[in-house]
């Protein structure tokens, strides 16, 4: 007997994720070896190219960051970038911690690094609420440039007065959400 559409579906999830497994430790042993590879010769040249490599995706923005985290060199998603090291002593020079690194492989700290939930319209307002109170804090507590107390004011002042209503298309979607 055939199996079911949701039965074929979940073999299909289990294959996509053991297969994403062993591709993260390929990846992840390749970050390594190009790693001390960098430390120990100073050469971090395909580091970039490596990057690259990976499909644009959390993939790749995480491998980024794991370079970053745990060695001095720098990649960037870009195909013309040429990887490069950032020299001891400099203000983003991160010293080679490969130990660290192999514990906390690039797809670990996708788990640390959640993206953070779309901004809602409420959210926003809050922000800019915030913003106008901050801006009046900061000419009160004298933070501000005298030349620019005015403009501060100003700007503090229609933030605060702003207000805004639901576009007519919003307030009708939720009314069709509401009746179903």
């Amino acid at each position: 007997m055939a199996k079911s559409f949701n039965a074929r579906m979940r073999d299909r999830f289990r294959s996509i994720t053991t297969s994403g497994d062993k591709l993260n430790l390929y990846i992840h042993e390749t970050a390594i070896m190009i790693a001390t590879h960098a430390k120990e010769h100073g050469d971090c040249s395909l580091a970039n190219e490596f990057v690259m490599s990976l499909p644009a995706s959390m993939r790749r923005e995480m491998l980024i960051l794991w370079f970053g985290t745990f060695t001095p060199i720098v990649t960037k998603n870009d195909d013309k970038w040429i990887a490069k090291m950032h020299k001891e002593g400099t203000k983003l020079f991160v010293p080679f911690d490969l130990d660290a690194g192999n514990e906390t492989p690039f797809y670990k700290l996708a788990e640390q690094n959640k993206e953070k939930a779309p901004l809602d319209a409420e959210a926003l307002l809050k922000m800019i609420e915030g913003l106008a109170k901050r801006a009046t804090k900061s000419v009160e507590d004298g933070k501000a440039k005298p030349e620019d107390v005015p403009y501060i004011q100003a700007i503090a002042s229609a933030l605060s007065g702003l207000k805004v209503n639901k576009p007519a298309a919003a307030n009708d979607e939720g009314k069709e959400q509401g009746a179903a």
